[in-house]
């Protein structure tokens, strides 16, 4: 179970889970003066994002959010706390997504560039958003940033013209990163 969790907030997210398909989590990691947040650029070089990705099986999504942060971003990360939990339309398939994000901020890392899944990587001045930085994760960013921290539940749907051609790039882009990793994985030799 999340370590962050309320247990009201559980209850009501149980409720809701059916038809989720997938679980991801995300970091709102802001700059120790609180007026920045960093973003990262996906491999599709339009789309900005907050780190984060799938929670594996058995996974506590505070973890995967850490873990996620530290592979895209090389940041390692102190989570303060959840910000809420975000159902939408999965980019990937069928079915919704549910996404545990949260409130986080560095402690030790050295910044990654670029790498399999990500092209740039940069602190953004708040509220001063790149275009192409989608309306979840601005809702998102403005969640973490709610003082007194009360986690939110909500439903955040796309636009039915970006979701569909997104999954179609998301799909492709994937199945390229999945090749090149294969490509690149170390072979034992004999």
């Amino acid at each position: 179970m999340d370590r962050f969790v309320d247990q009201k907030a559980e209850t009501i997210i149980e409720n809701q889970e059916t038809g989720v398909t997938r679980r991801g989590a995300m970091a709102v990691v802001l700059s120790a003066d609180r007026k920045k947040v960093l973003l990262l650029r996906r491999e599709i070089f339009i789309l900005w994002d907050l780190p984060g990705g799938a929670i594996e099986a058995g996974e506590d999504p505070a973890d995967a959010a850490v873990r996620e942060c530290r592979e895209e971003t090389g940041y390692i990360i102190e989570i303060e706390r959840l910000t809420g939990r975000y159902r939408h339309q999965s980019v990937y398939g069928r079915g919704d997504q549910l996404t545990y994000a949260y409130r986080a901020h560095t402690s030790g890392g050295t910044p990654k560039r670029f790498g399999l899944e990500i092209t740039g990587l940069r602190w953004c001045a708040l509220p001063d958003f790149p275009s192409g930085f989608q309306p979840l994760h601005r809702q998102i960013v403005r969640d973490a940033l709610e003082d007194p921290p009360t986690p939110f539940i909500r439903r955040i749907d796309f636009p039915r013209w970006q979701l569909y051609p997104a999954r179609v790039a998301f799909i492709g882009v994937y199945l390229i990163s999945k090749t090149l990793r294969w490509f690149l994985k170390p072979r034992k030799t004999q």
